[in-house]
């Protein structure tokens, strides 16, 4: 006989919570129903919209568990969310009702940012998941990479701010930062940290309760067989895509024009493919498989809505097999100016498949 979970609607969350941290997981993993107090209706249905309000309702902010990132459509971990005192057990059943949709293949209207997808899988972040989240904040990181300290006239030591509910609040970034210098020397050392700080220090607590709670529905050894695509597929599904709608919201640049031969072959190919090259390519350069609500006229950007942009990029003489790549926070594709259509689909494909591992903090 099935395990009955009643549930409260109005208060679901934390009227699941104790009662689910409480469950044995092997009970969870196998078949259950639910039951709305006051209501009749039990079944698939009932489970399945138990999955969506509780994944939606832990997004709500008055719980101050997660926060939107700069694109207003992505999630990750509120580094305040210590305001709430039990905000670490709501981590962790957060994690496992997740976990649980994603054990009995119920699909989440719920996307993550790309950085806390990797976090999941153990996965290292990589300077475009830094771009992603705040793109003023990562050039301002790679100028100092690329610039003397001196010629900046920067006079940092290794602190970071933290906005804490309005009030800045500063913190030492490794033992006795306060007195330590940022110089030419260790530059690299004090970029490393602040984006740790920002990507995952910062909400280190939040991120090991989070994935606690998901590794006792899908233990590592099964997610690890992901990347942070898949995972986001994996737990919201592949949606559907129109290509034409698509097409009609894309923007041209250094050179490229919709009459272009190459921009004309490109969207052979796109039309061309399946679902879920579609969504490999949406991914590569957005960074999400999200199709917003109204289409691509809406597509998410670093400060707005963004459409998706084409740019020219010159194909190198010495590197005539290059790939193209991708700026997500500005749905941008950089597409080299290749010699025929199936040059072009080949590359394409072999970037959509193999080249998404970014720069590394080294």
């Amino acid at each position: 006989m099935d395990s009955v979970i009643r549930v409260t609607r109005n208060d679901i969350i934390r009227n699941s919570c104790g009662m689910l941290l409480s469950m044995d997981t092997e009970r969870l993993k196998k078949n259950f129903s639910v039951v709305f107090e006051g209501e009749e209706g039990i079944g698939h249905g009932v489970r399945r919209e138990f999955f969506d309000k509780i994944s939606s309702e832990l997004l709500n902010p008055d719980y101050a568990l997660f926060i939107q990132s700069t694109d207003f459509s992505t999630f990750q971990p509120n580094p305040n969310s210590h305001i709430n005192s039990d905000h670490l057990s709501y981590f962790r059943f957060a994690g496992r009702i997740i976990g649980a949709a994603v054990y009995h293949q119920q699909l989440l209207n719920v996307y993550f940012t790309r950085s806390f997808y990797k976090h999941m899988l153990g996965i290292s972040v990589t300077l475009s998941d830094v771009e992603c989240i705040d793109p003023v904040f990562a050039r301002n990181l790679k100028c100092m990479l690329d610039t003397s300290i001196e010629d900046l006239g920067l006079d940092l030591n290794f602190t970071m701010e933290k906005d804490v509910f309005g009030m800045m609040e500063v913190s030492d970034l490794k033992p006795g930062g306060e007195s330590i210098l940022v110089t030419d020397q260790n530059k690299r050392e004090y970029v490393q940290l602040v984006a740790e700080e920002r990507l995952t220090s910062g909400i280190q607590a939040q991120i090991t309760a989070f994935v606690d709670g998901f590794r006792e529905m899908v233990p590592q050894r099964l997610v690890s067989l992901f990347n942070e695509f898949e995972l986001e597929l994996l737990m919201s599904g592949i949606p559907d895509i129109d290509v034409d709608d698509w097409r009609k919201n894309t923007e041209y640049y250094g050179g490229y024009e919709e009459s272009s031969e190459i921009i004309q072959w490109f969207w052979q190919v796109v039309s061309s493919f399946g679902r879920k090259e579609c969504i490999l390519l949406l991914q590569f350069v957005t960074g999400s498989s999200r199709v917003p609500h109204g289409g691509f006229a809406n597509l998410p950007g670093h400060s707005g809505a963004q459409v998706f942009t084409i740019a020219f990029v010159e194909l190198p003489f010495e590197q005539p097999d290059c790939l193209p790549t991708s700026s997500t926070c500005f749905n941008m594709l950089k597409l080299p100016g290749y010699p025929s259509k199936e040059v072009l689909k080949d590359r394409l494909l072999v970037a959509l498949h193999y080249g998404s591992q970014g720069f590394q903090f080294a």
